[in-house]
């Protein structure tokens, strides 16, 4: 058993002690509220944190105000959240938050409320503020910055009305007052531009004015990013310089810390292909300049690293917010020593990507089908009758159905033809710092044993097998297998897929041609594969760009590996034919030709398609069958685990 001196140990923070070191850090994710204010969904997303034992509860992005000019109305999305009216300015925002901070409380948790200006209409200078947009903002006035300024203590009044404990004002991710702290963004020659000082005066003057004029007891602090990482921005050492600086002239009552921005590298949402807890150092640095509680955030999935790095004194708070989405409970289970049984975050990063580029505003997880139907789940029923549950299959949604179903009493017997569970799971980890996958396979591993389920492994089931066992109810979860390319030549050796690359068992020659239409993981992790192992790897992908459903947050990192490796990427390039060692490839535009000659094997990333073949065999001929995950149609974890749950969940 894990011995935890530090995790669980309370902390001052400025008037409110914070019961352990285990925080949820704000996150823009909300439960779909019209109006944008605490409803019951949004109370219980939060409530499992707390009831789980996370001390710290950061809810969500509170946008402020910005100073639009007449007769604009707001670009909430395209903006990055312009808004001329913020929910704290609504006449029931007190009684609905009051009722959030009164139901965190009775856990025993904080609650700590983030104030940002998340938008770039209006900036420091009239310069780009981001290499993701091409914004061009309207430079702030001084009558715009003094309304601005204001906006801050008058959301901190009302959260501090509403019994909030903290307000934290955002100073990162490119939100206003970042723009304002970097010479990167801040061009100005007036009194807040130009040296540090000046740069620093945003950020000061938005603490003062809520010191001077909220109570005491609310406390105040800042996230900040501690080093911007790029040309022209400001640097660890910089951040170190402001952070003396701010804390010089205004009382704050923490710091945090983390590194990265919302596009490209570094990502302040580490994906799995980062280190763990990698920007911990700047935490680290950046706590031996100040005296108040620093918390770090940024990819500690596990209470045994966050109690290393508090044991280190890298930071006062840890900041596990994905890692309490996969699994809320994590710290009373690392307190009574249920290890095995945490349910850890694997830092595929589906939970922001979803808001992203779905627009999906509840809560999700690809590991824990629970998060954003906590409500659904609160209370799962045991089977009237437990039946005998066979599960075709122990890939995600396979996996997911057998425990939910165990869970709830059914006898539930899996077969898989491979030698582990996992499916196309391990299939993904194969791939360089890709390895995080197999923490959800080892943890439903766990948990299928603890619930008495047979695995039958290196099993090939058939009709018959599957009939002979007598089951009452049976789960296809036979996954999908990998497209083909019918195109002249596809039948050659030399021409591979994708998944047989990666598990090892077709190899390679030197040079290499990858046929993409896959706009996920597929086609950058087989080529970041090979080109590790110093093949030239050449992408041809029948769209703009490989990735495109690759949320923001991850791409940067995958095209560093795939650029710094030598991978070459076509895009608008599909294939008309092989012919031996050439490849005849044509623009998807234009139909314009060209051969790549010399290629020694080509690899197919075509995505995949479902394999229900022995669904159909069975159907009629049992008294409840279900398909589920890849085998109904090919799509993300997250979509397969989900399905697999309610799947369980129902029969």
């Amino acid at each position: 058993m894990a011995d935890f001196d530090y995790l669980f140990t309370p902390i001052k923070v400025g008037t409110m002690t914070v019961p352990n070191r285990i925080c949820e850090t704000t996150y823009s994710i909300n439960a779909g509220r019209a109006d944008g204010l605490p409803d019951a969904a949004f109370i219980e997303h939060h409530l499992q944190k707390a009831r789980g034992g996370v001390g710290w509860i950061g809810s969500q992005t509170w946008l402020l105000p910005t100073p639009l000019p007449p007769g604009h109305a707001g670009e909430v999305l395209a903006g990055q959240g312009a808004i001329s009216f913020a929910v704290y300015q609504s006449p029931k925002f007190v009684e609905r938050v009051r009722q959030f901070t009164d139901a965190v409380r009775a856990c025993g948790a904080v609650s700590v409320m983030q104030l940002t200006h998340l938008q770039s209409l209006m900036g420091p200078s009239p310069v780009p503020i981001s290499l993701l947009y091409d914004h061009v903002p309207s430079a702030l006035e001084p009558e715009h910055i003094e309304f601005i300024l204001d906006t801050y203590w008058k959301a901190a009044e009302k959260f501090h009305e509403a019994g909030a404990d903290a307000v934290e004002i955002h100073c990162a991710h490119e939100t206003l007052p970042q723009w304002f702290l970097s010479p990167y963004t801040n061009k100005r020659g007036d009194q807040w531009g130009g040296s540090p000082e000046n740069r620093v005066r945003f950020v000061v003057e938005a603490v003062r004015r809520i010191r001077e004029r909220v109570a005491r007891e609310l406390n105040v602090g800042l996230r900040i990013n501690a080093d911007e990482y790029k040309e022209g921005g400001y640097t660890l050492e910089d951040m170190k310089a402001m952070a003396q600086l701010i804390c010089s002239q205004v009382s704050l009552d923490f710091l945090n810390v983390d590194v990265g921005s919302p596009w490209g590298m570094p990502s302040y949402i580490p994906p799995m292909q980062y280190p763990l807890a990698a920007f911990a150092y700047a935490a680290a640095e950046i706590r031996q300049v100040v005296n108040l509680p620093v918390l770090y955030a940024g990819r500690v999935n596990d209470p045994v690293l966050a109690e290393r790095l508090l044991a280190e004194g890298q930071a006062d708070l840890i900041g596990m917010t994905r890692a309490s989405l996969a699994d809320p409970d994590f710290p009373r289970k690392a307190r009574s020593g249920q290890l095995d049984d945490i349910r850890k975050c694997i830092g595929c990063n589906t939970c922001i990507g979803k808001v992203i580029h779905d627009e999906v505003k509840s809560p999700v997880c690809a590991v824990n089908p629970v998060i954003g139907h906590e409500r659904e789940w609160a209370a799962v029923a045991p089977a009237k009758t437990p039946k005998r549950v066979i599960v075709i299959g122990a890939g995600a949604g396979g996996l997911e159905a057998a425990r939910v179903a165990a869970m709830r009493g059914h006898k539930v017997i899996v077969l898989e033809r491979n030698a582990e569970i996992g499916g196309q799971l391990l299939i993904a980890a194969k791939a360089p710092r890709r390895e995080g996958f197999l923490d959800f396979p080892r943890y439903q591993e766990f948990q299928l044993r603890r619930l008495n389920v047979k695995l039958r492994l290196n099993t090939v089931a058939t009709a018959e097998m599957v009939l002979g066992l007598q089951p009452e109810v049976v789960i296809a979860a036979t996954g999908s297998l990998p497209r083909t390319l019918e195109v002249a030549g596809s039948g050659q050796d030399n021409v591979v897929q994708s998944w047989d690359v990666l598990r090892g068992t077709r190899e390679v020659g030197g040079r290499v041609v990858i046929v993409s239409e896959d706009d996920g993981m597929e086609t950058p992790s087989v080529a970041d594969f090979l080109a590790a192992q110093g093949k030239q790897v050449e992408i041809l992908h029948k769209w703009l760009m490989i990735g495109s459903r690759i949320e923001r947050y991850t791409q940067g990192i995958v095209f560093y590996w795939l650029y710094k490796n030598g991978v070459v990427i076509s895009p608008s390039t599909r294939v008309r034919a092989i012919e031996g060692s050439t490849v005849i490839a044509y623009n998807s535009h234009t139909s314009a030709e060209r051969r790549i000659e010399g290629v020694d094997h080509v690899v197919l990333s075509l995505g995949s398609q479902g394999d229900n073949g022995l669904y159909r065999a069975l159907k009629g001929r049992v008294p409840e069958l279900y398909l589920v995950g890849s085998a109904f149609a090919p799509r993300r974890l997250v979509e397969a685990t989900q399905h697999g749950a309610r799947i369980g969940k129902m029969i």
